[in-house]
């Protein structure tokens, strides 16, 4: 079955012998984590902390980040901390606890969901941390506002990556204008009418 993602950025998916029929309309992470590098050696630092989410895309993200720095050279990971998928009470403030074992690398790249994001945030508020470290934040930070609300003395400084968008034009002015009567070639359309309209055909 032939899919398009809008979303979907793991580099596995970017093998064709096991994803032949997948493609996507965003970069893989393997970008992001090149766009990262340069951003911290643009900055000037050599040392630098790594925290993902447990996961696909924390781990492949983060693991990407790494190889890129090796190829890049001049960069050292001071560690690589991962966030467990279910953690337990207490873990965040042990994520920066962790950071402060080398309080030197204050860069830290983070491969995170907005959940283990805004968690981390808080931990360094928390602990009267506010503004020690600095983050460089994947996509999944990108220009979003709910991991930093409320945390903006925590977030302060933080650098996010947001692939490139664009808007095509006329698009939104078409895809409003469908209806029952117009769009007969596409099979789900009455599918779509039926849920977002919450009525029955």
């Amino acid at each position: 079955i032939p899919q398009i993602s809008y979303a979907s950025t793991a580099p596995e998916l970017s093998d064709p012998g096991r994803y032949e029929y997948f493609s996507r309309v965003v970069p893989p992470d393997s970008y992001q984590a090149q766009a990262m590098v340069d951003v911290v050696r643009a900055l000037g630092w050599s040392y630098v902390s790594t925290l993902a989410s447990e996961g696909n895309y924390g781990e492949s993200g983060v693991e990407a980040f790494v190889q890129s720095s090796r190829e890049a050279g001049g960069l050292c990971i001071a560690q690589s901390i991962k966030i467990p998928r279910e953690p337990r009470p207490g873990e965040f403030a042990k994520v920066i606890g962790r950071l402060m074992e080398t309080s030197t690398a204050r860069g830290v790249v983070l491969f995170a969901n907005e959940d283990d994001i805004r968690r981390v945030l808080e931990a360094a508020a928390l602990a009267n941390l506010s503004g020690h470290f600095s983050w460089v934040g994947s996509d999944s930070w990108g220009a979003k506002m709910a991991p930093v609300q409320g945390l903006e003395a925590a977030a302060h400084g933080a650098i996010t990556i947001l692939p490139k968008r664009a808007s095509v034009p006329g698009f939104d002015e078409y895809f409003t204008s469908r209806s029952l009567e117009n769009n007969r070639r596409n099979l789900w359309f009455h599918e779509f009418w039926e849920d977002d309209f919450n009525c029955r055909l």
